[in-house]
């Protein structure tokens, strides 16, 4: 099969979004399917093309995001793409973000007749991303008429689709409580799992290391996670707080640190590229995976996490419901409090500890990317050749 892919994030950004992207589009070439992705330039200039472990990748001429300064939004068309899809003789177009390129693709696809198949990745019209621009502090009234029209703007979008897939089966519910009314179906961000012994791999209890990765921003509730681990530190003072990934609260979320005096136990390991990061030893040396957003569609380093046997300590709310199950300690809400007496349990439990740590590489073989891209591919398979 030959695949365009459009997506407004990709490599060299750093997040979950683009981490599965490029897995799934490096496994397909594998498995000998065609693999184009449009996406912005992270730099200005021209559009420019490269290949990427044998991904063609088109990088579109782009704005800056008004939301996050980091990340580049490509414009709406491109008089190319049709024919560049055209040349390729692409027999499906697959897009990952309701933004410009998302339309982009669905705009070509439209015009070549070719299926269509959206992923839904982000909660971004829910109350944790409003937060992010203030839109929170309006009023209820202010909040549930933006919450609506975020909605109808991805139902806009998902419903140009003739499959809409999404991580997690609550959030496929989701999407069809909200009026998305094309197909849906329930397929998992990919992970690579670890070749490492699974001697080492269970020894988690072992360590004194709490490990956050993923993106510094508002939404992830951040400053609860410090103000959670401040309380653990009062009971264990031997233990830090490792975070791994950069984002706009950064700064606020240092100043949390140095405000709760936690300067010398939280350690800033900023924004490490996907593939390092799994190459190096900070999953196989940390003791517990630990979050407090509530705003996941799946939560792709939390299922990193375990497949490298870590303890998973979150809160049950959306997508990481579907991944606290026997393998750690979900809390009802994004309570430091409550989130510092899960992780408290595990850490004065070392049998509990190692329990979960089996049943988390026990979970995480589900997510492997193989397993993973078989799905897709039979979900593309249907499309082309109904």
């Amino acid at each position: 099969m030959r695949i365009a892919m459009f997506t407004d994030v990709f490599p060299p950004s750093i997040n979950g979004v683009a981490s599965s992207i490029l897995l799934l589009s490096k496994e397909l070439v594998k498995r000998g399917h065609y693999v184009k992705i449009f996406t912005p330039s992270i730099k200005k200039g021209r559009l420019t093309k490269k290949k990427l472990e044998g991904i063609e990748v088109s990088y579109c001429n782009s704005i800056p995001s008004l939301l996050y300064p980091d990340i580049k939004l490509g414009l709406p068309f491109y008089p190319n793409t049709v024919y560049q899809l055209m040349k390729d003789k692409i027999d499906i177009v697959h897009f990952h973000t309701p933004l410009f390129m998302g339309a982009a693709g669905i705009l070509a696809a439209k015009m070549l007749k070719k299926p269509i198949v959206g992923t839904f990745h982000t909660y971004f019209m829910e109350p944790e991303y409003l937060k992010v621009i203030g839109l929170n502090m309006m009023g209820n009234t202010v909040e549930k008429m933006l919450v609506k029209l975020g909605w109808k703007y991805a139902n806009m979008y998902y419903n140009s689709a003739d499959l809409v897939t999404t991580p997690t089966e609550e959030t496929r519910k989701m999407l069809i409580h909200y009026k998305i009314k094309r197909p849906t179906q329930t397929i998992s961000n990919g992970i690579r799992p670890p070749t490492l012994p699974r001697s080492a791999l269970t020894q988690h209890h072992t360590s004194k290391t709490l490990l956050y990765v993923g993106r510094l921003s508002k939404e992830k509730n951040l400053d609860i996670l410090v103000k959670a681990f401040g309380l653990v530190h009062k009971k264990k003072p031997a233990f830090k707080l490792m975070i791994v990934g950069d984002g706009p609260y950064e700064k606020k979320l240092r100043a949390v640190v140095t405000e709760q005096k936690l300067e010398k136990q939280v350690i800033f390991k900023g924004k490490i590229p996907f593939e390092k990061l799994l190459n190096s030893n900070i999953y196989t040396n940390a003791g517990i995976f630990i979050t407090a957003s509530t705003s996941e569609t799946q939560g792709l380093s939390i299922v990193e996490g375990m497949s490298y046997g870590l303890p998973v300590v979150g809160v049950a709310k959306r997508g990481i419901a579907e991944l606290i199950k026997g393998n750690g300690l979900p809390c009802k809400t994004a309570n430091a409090k409550e989130i510092a007496r899960n992780i408290l349990t595990i850490i004065n439990s070392p049998e509990l500890a190692k329990k979960m740590s089996l049943e988390s590489l026990h979970l995480a073989k589900k997510y492997a990317i193989s397993t993973v891209t078989a799905e897709f591919e039979k979900a593309y398979e249907n499309l082309i050749f109904r």
